[in-house]
């Protein structure tokens, strides 16, 4: 086992929470099991990874990650950088955060801009000098499409020079990385003197309050690190900024039920390290995420049982939706002990190029040869009221499962 020390502290030897297997598509390069540890210096909680499995976060990121998002046929998700409804709720409250601190001609860097749907936000709102960085060089292209100066680079190595900007923008770019750290040392290399920071994680201070679906905050396992308001601010102290002002919101992220706890705040570079409160309330910090854990395990321990019952009828299953909830219960639930007869997904990236201990994934024609006595286990959990009455108009007569 690695044991990677905390990121936030340093301490060695942290607590192990958990290890939850996810599961994995067939020549996949992201990791399968998530282990979970928690830090007993400071109560952070993280991922640990093998060198190998960091390599291959890499490879996934472009060759799995983004071809997918940008092959979605995104109705009310949130396609990185998009200007859907619940994008633009997150843009508004990101902005309405940062607005004391965009003064006109304001140098802004959005660090982690995906294809520029932030930037393109703050150009309607102001008149700044705005740049962005991606590490993914099809979005970085999506965004320069739409005029803006955008070049491939990643938070933990920025390929700008000292001092330049006036604003710093990470929004859902820290949980990603192994080194967060080294994204605030960049961030107080280019940020000129008393230049702000403004950050928003996934808060796991309330992963238990927001249910979506089993193990959802840790299923997305491209979020290595799960923040909470002190373990932010202590890294962020240790690297000499400041806090000003934090808030905790829920955003939608893919229809009303699929809710995110977000925690957004900004920091100001004052240079001095450390800087701050670096205590927080350990215990406080780590209860947060045992809860969690302990919730979500009664939840799998009832879908193992009904899934168990399942497999032992032999019926012919189909599933429908082929992402992490489906591998999940692939693989930790048993549903890989099914009748498994065949896989749907919409997406036209895992149609050509994603398979599943061998199987295909397909169209929804592929339901047409379904009896009566089949189950249909709809795991696109978002989608899945509308995907039922979609199979229902086509015909489908076998039984409707959700999860």
């Amino acid at each position: 086992m690695t044991r990677l020390p905390c990121p936030v502290c340093a301490a060695p030897a942290p607590e192990h929470l958990l290890s939850l297997a996810c599961g994995t598509t067939d020549n996949s390069t992201l990791y399968p099991t998530v282990e979970l540890l928690a830090c007993s210096g400071c109560g952070h909680a993280y991922n640990d990874l093998t060198p190998e499995e960091i390599s291959g976060l890499g490879t996934y990121y472009d060759k799995e990650y983004a071809p997918a998002n940008l092959a979605s046929v995104v109705k009310d998700g949130d396609l990185p950088g998009s200007t859907s409804a619940f994008t633009l709720r997150r843009y508004g409250q990101l902005h309405e955060l940062l607005a004391p601190h965009l003064p006109s001609g304001a140098a802004i860097l959005d660090v982690g801009c995906a294809v520029g749907g932030f930037l393109d936000f703050l150009s309607q709102r102001g008149s700044f000098e705005l740049c962005g960085v991606d590490t993914t060089e099809t979005y970085v292209n999506r965004a320069r499409e739409k005029g803006f100066n955008v070049v491939v680079g990643d938070a933990e190595r920025l390929p700008f020079s000292d001092h330049l900007f006036d604003v710093l923008v990470v929004e859902q770019v820290l949980e990603h990385l192994v080194h967060p750290g080294r994204a605030f040392h960049e961030a107080g290399r280019v940020l000129k003197p008393g230049g702000v920071l403004c950050i928003g994680v996934p808060d796991a201070a309330r992963y238990n309050e927001l249910h979506y679906f089993d193990f959802y905050w840790l299923l997305m396992r491209e979020h290595i690190q799960h923040f909470q308001i002190d373990t932010l601010s202590r890294l962020a102290g240790a690297h000499g900024f400041e806090l000003i002002e934090f808030r905790q919101s829920a955003l939608p992220i893919m229809g009303e039920a699929m809710v995110m706890p977000n925690l957004s705040a900004t920091f100001r570079f004052t240079n001095a390290s450390p800087c701050g409160d670096t205590t927080g309330d350990i215990d406080s910090t780590s209860r947060a995420m045992k809860e969690y854990v302990t919730t979500e395990v009664a939840r799998l321990n009832v879908k193992r049982t009904m899934i168990r019952e399942l497999a032992r009828s032999r019926r012919p299953v189909y599933a429908w939706g082929i992402g992490r909830e489906f591998l999940y219960l692939y693989a930790a639930a048993g549903l890989d002990e099914c009748n498994l007869c065949g896989l749907v997904d919409m997406n036209p990236f895992k149609q050509k190029n994603i398979s599943v201990s061998g199987m295909p994934i397909e169209t929804d024609a592929l339901l047409a040869q379904a009896g009566q006595d089949s189950a249909l286990l709809i795991t696109a959990i978002a989608h899945k009221e509308s995907i039922g009455q979609q199979v229902r108009r086509n015909g489908y007569a076998g039984e409707l499962l959700g999860m």
